[in-house]
This record gives structure tokens, C-alpha cells and sequence, in this order.
């Protein structure tokens, strides 16, 4: 049952850009009217665009395509910063839908040409701070469908492919090894689309 929510109303007002670079940060002050109080708030916000994420599936196989790389606030919080995730990337704000952007991350991280991209959803990732909407998907691929030549990662990007079987990946889920947030969404979202791809 859905309780009935207190009248609010609120104001926001920019302060300031703190820092300007791959990503903005800016500071933000608001005034929130709740319950017949009122409640002064002072918030950084993080921007850096918004992201497409895909968990590729071969359904034949019942294997799925994942990343491994060095994420550094991973490092920063456990000593290790290599984190198995899904292939992600942003969204060209100028010419690229959801969709595409998911599929040329599959071909440049993955190197793996995509079909049949289905949306499960787009979340808010870190609603509390950052302005990253993600969207999700999974594609199928098959064996042939790997690219030899034409598409790179970023410069920047150490990335290692790993393939798993969907039952594996399910069970790292539940044993707390995949901890990657957009990984875990597109995962559900295909465990509830083709339960007959999973067998625990």
C-alpha cells in the first residue's frame, strides 16, 4: 500500500561550477517547503553525460559477454580495482540513440557485432550525485559475429573480454562477485525476458 506523501515544494539555485573537465561539478543550494518546515540544502552534482550499457548473449551457446578493467574508485575502496563489468560507454548527446551507442560499445570493447537490442530498463546510477541516466540492454551475438578489424577501444581503456555461461554469471551474482550495478540490471532484466536461457 502506498502511503499518502506530505505536501513539498522546493527551489534550487546554482552556485557554482567547482571543477570543469571530463566531467562538471557544480554546487547547488535549494530550499525545501515539507510538512510545514523548511529545510536548507547544499549539494555538489556530478555531470558527465548520460551512458548506454549491453549484455550481449549467444542463446544457442547460453554464454554472455562481459569486460574486465581497472576501475580506480574500486582500487581506491579495495586494493583491487579490476571489476567484471557490462560494456558501457556514453551516448553521443548530438547524433546517437541508446540503442546505437549500446551496440558500438559491444563492437569496440567487445569487438563483437550485436543484433537484436532490447531495452531493460534506465536507471538513475548514483540519483543522490551524479546526473547519469543509464540505459540498458541486452543483444544476442554468435561466434561468427566477432569483428577482426574497424572498431578500437579508447586509448585510455585496458579492457579484457571475458565470456561466460549465463548460469555462472548468475551465480556470481548471488555470491556477491558481480558487483557491477548496470551488469546486475541487464542480467535480471534477461533472466525475467528468457528464464529457458538460465538453468539454476
Amino acid at each position: 500500500m502506498r502511503m499518502p506523501m506530505p505536501e513539498q515544494s522546493y527551489s534550487v539555485r546554482h552556485v557554482k561550477t567547482a571543477y570543469s573537465g571530463f566531467m562538471t561539478l557544480d554546487l547547488y543550494e535549494a530550499t525545501i517547503e515539507h510538512d510545514g518546515r523548511t529545510t536548507e540544502m547544499v549539494r555538489e552534482v556530478h555531470d558527465h553525460g548520460h551512458g548506454a550499457c549491453v549484455l550481449p548473449f549467444d542463446p544457442v551457446r547460453r554464454t554472455c559477454l562481459l569486460v574486465r578493467q581497472l576501475r580506480l574508485p574500486v582500487h581506491v575502496v579495495e586494493g583491487n580495482g579490476l571489476i567484471l563489468e557490462a560494456a558501457a560507454g556514453l551516448i553521443d548527446p548530438e547524433d546517437e540513440s541508446p540503442a546505437a551507442a549500446a551496440q558500438r560499445e559491444a563492437a569496440e570493447e567487445l569487438r563483437y557485432m550485436v543484433r537484436n537490442v532490447q531495452s531493460v530498463g534506465t536507471v538513475y546510477t548514483i540519483p543522490g550525485l551524479v546526473t547519469e541516466l543509464m540505459y540498458c540492454f541486452t543483444a544476442e551475438y554468435s561466434e561468427s559475429d566477432r569483428i577482426t578489424e574497424g572498431f578500437e577501444a579508447d586509448p585510455d581503456e585496458v579492457i579484457e573480454v571475458e565470456e561466460w555461461k549465463l548460469d555462472d554469471l548468475w551465480k556470481a551474482w548471488k555470491d556477491g562477485a558481480l558487483r557491477d550495478a548496470k551488469a546486475v540490471m541487464c542480467l535480471m532484466g534477461l533472466r525475467i525476458d528468457r528464464p529457458d536461457l538460465f538453468t539454476v
